[in-house]
């Protein structure tokens, strides 16, 4: 009989224990570059669409000044996420402000990836087919789902 899946993070008392093997660790590191050179692209880059939702659809001069006032926030709020995440990706044990960068950042890589793969709706069955050449996409999509899921779930746990 097999007992539950081991977690990767576990709340300790306004703390979190990090139990990724090492190369999960690995991968997560080796997307961070990716994602911080797609976020100086802008929202005018298709894959990063869903990192930059529009808050004016029918107005264009509207959405224009809102994109104005909001992108740099929005880039620099990211790109802290993703260096704290970088500074501490290797760390057993994170703070409540450094577990929610890494919501942060695994979120904004599971969107993007989301969007390469044209994924329609997060409830869509997650099926792996081995032949299609995007499966090692959706697998890291899935493999990012799972850990933004223990990343929250170890958040709610301490309220």
């Amino acid at each position: 009989m097999f007992g539950q899946p081991r977690r990767r993070i576990v709340p300790r008392r306004g703390r979190y224990a990090v139990r990724l093997p090492a190369e999960e660790r690995a991968l997560v590191r080796g997307l961070l570059s990716d994602l911080r050179a797609l976020l100086s692209l802008g929202p005018e880059d298709p894959r990063v669409r869903r990192l930059y939702p529009e808050a004016y659809a029918d107005d264009p001069e509207k959405q224009d000044e809102y994109q104005q006032l909001t992108l740099e926030q929005l880039q620099s709020g990211r790109l802290a996420a993703v260096d704290v995440l970088e500074a501490t990706v290797d760390a057993d044990e994170l703070t409540a402000e450094q577990i929610t960068a890494w919501m942060h950042a695994v979120n904004a890589l599971r969107l993007v990836l989301g969007t390469l793969l044209d994924v329609r709706e997060d409830n869509q069955p997650f099926t792996l087919d081995r032949d299609d050449p995007d499966a090692p996409t959706m697998a890291l999509y899935g493999y990012l789902g799972v850990l933004l899921e223990e990343l929250v779930e170890a958040q709610l746990a301490e309220l």
